[in-house]
């Protein structure tokens, strides 16, 4: 639990290393075995989107927050509410967008339950 704003920004930024490395671990063909890897693989990546909906919501109540408070200001000298109002927007959208994207790949996962390997080439050859 993060309970310090260098510990918050660490676990974001291990957030961001994760995406990346699942990038370049799916890249070939090496990172998937199964149809049931990519069964968990969804799920994980789909209760990973639920928690961002709520993340995002704190993190605008926190900008809310310190505007109220009179804790920003802005680089250009004028009034930060704008660039906080316009953030909350964007934040407000990107909500539901995880709130999506969590849906969708929980979708997936679903349409994948059922699904196993087939047989090999080889495996194949050996029942003929």
């Amino acid at each position: 639990m993060a309970d310090s704003p260098r510990q918050t920004l660490a676990l974001a930024r291990t957030a961001a290393g994760a995406a990346r490395s699942l990038n370049h671990a799916t890249l070939g063909a090496g990172g998937l075995a199964q149809p049931a890897d990519a069964y968990e693989l969804t799920g994980e990546l789909s209760l990973t989107a639920a928690g961002l909906p709520q993340l995002l919501a704190q993190v605008g109540r926190w900008l809310a927050s310190a505007l109220e408070t009179g804790r920003l200001g802005c680089d250009d000298g004028a009034g930060p509410g704008a660039a906080i109002g316009g953030a909350r927007l964007s934040l407000s959208g990107a909500r539901a967008s995880a709130a999506a994207l969590a849906r969708d790949l929980g979708q997936a996962q679903q349409q994948l339950a059922a699904v196993h390997r087939g047989p090999t080439p080889q495996e194949e050859g050996e029942s003929s």
